[in-house]
């Protein structure tokens, strides 16, 4: 068995803490906890799940306090989880045969992210890099830090039989608002000194998303699509997703139209093919929407449950009932099977 360290950072966040250790006690990992000036109990529950406990003063810099974390570990495998994130499946047997078929590489776990629309609990899927050897990476970036190869290693990524729950985006509005100011004004320090990186003002935008306000971040993602992100990066795809979110809830879909020019590059994800549907949609253009919906349905790419299956049935549905065929638009909504506004318009046709 490979020895692995997993380092965390952490700050007030008792609760989390611990569900995040409860989930960890059942593998044979080295567990690293690292606090950055806690004023809660956090210390004193690491210490009941941790190998080691230790201190550092913050500095406005996540990615210092994550170097600090992996320098003090046992062993040059890392896996790095946030406090609020908690391991639901890990595969052990697994896991050692990819790193040794991928001895440099980095291997991303698969995040499910909870966040709440209305009355309703959804989450999106996110493939994150999260395990790697120490020897050949290190963090870099102040905030939403990333992995650097080290030298000449070449960087390359694989994707590991573990899957974890991240409770981030929930919270009162306040306290998102708080965590989103925060990360701005991070980023914004971050600009200052290398803006011409479309990332950082795409992680701006997803901040004001977080606080409800559509505005700024349009204006942020409109700032980052100038400086032409490169669409093969993971976080382009949500970038484009997101911005022509924010386009049609501000009534631009004229302009969402743009966003078809990435239609060869995100063809095969579901989630982008609703949102080019979604506009068509918005635009009384149901005949060239349905398609997109239909495809989105066997798509082999997704980065939200609910696009996988829910969303397209349900507009699939939708555009069926404008049209007056009551008995299709009532089969897929079935289809949808506990979505909530499927089984409104269930209870509306029965």
């Amino acid at each position: 068995m490979i020895p692995i360290s997993v380092c965390i950072i952490t700050k007030n966040e008792a609760s989390n803490l611990e569900k995040c250790l409860q989930s960890l006690k059942d593998y044979p990992f080295e567990i690293i906890v690292v606090d950055t000036g806690s004023t809660d109990n956090s210390k004193e529950i690491a210490s009941q799940y941790a190998d080691k406990v230790l201190d550092f003063e913050w500095c406005d810099d996540f990615s210092a306090a994550r170097n600090f974390s992996i320098s003090k570990a046992s062993h040059n495998m890392i896996l790095v989880l946030d406090t609020d994130e908690y391991i639901t499946d890990l595969d052990q047997d697994m896991l050692d045969e990819l790193i040794e078929q991928n001895p440099t590489g980095i291997g991303l776990i698969e995040r499910l992210d909870y966040f709440d629309v209305g009355n309703m609990r959804r989450a999106q899927v996110s493939r994150i890099d999260r395990l790697f050897n120490r020897k050949y990476y290190r963090y870099t970036g102040r905030i939403h830090e990333c992995l650097t190869a080290i030298g000449n290693t070449p960087y390359s990524t694989y994707e590991i039989p573990l899957t974890a729950d991240h409770t981030g985006y929930l919270g009162t509005q306040k306290e998102l608002d708080q965590k989103a100011l925060r990360d701005i004004m991070l980023l914004q320090k971050e600009v200052a000194e290398d803006s011409d990186n479309p990332y950082l003002y795409f992680q701006i935008g997803q901040s004001y998303l977080l606080m409800r306000d559509d505005k700024h971040a349009c204006d942020y993602f409109t700032q980052a699509m100038k400086l032409t992100p490169n669409p093969a990066d993971d976080y382009t795809r949500i970038l484009i997703k997101n911005y022509g979110g924010v386009l049609m809830t501000l009534g631009q879909e004229e302009k969402a139209l743009d966003l078809l020019a990435y239609y060869d590059d995100y063809k095969d994800n579901a989630d982008y093919l609703c949102m080019i549907g979604t506009i068509y949609l918005q635009l009384n253009q149901p005949l060239k929407a349905l398609p997109e919906f239909i495809k989105a349905l066997t798509a082999p790419q997704y980065d939200s449950i609910d696009s996988r299956k829910c969303i397209p049935s349900f507009y699939i549905g939708h555009i069926y009932q404008a049209f007056g065929q009551i008995d299709i638009a009532k089969t897929h909504y079935k289809n949808c099977g506990d979505y909530p506004p499927a089984l409104e318009r269930l209870s509306m046709l029965e």
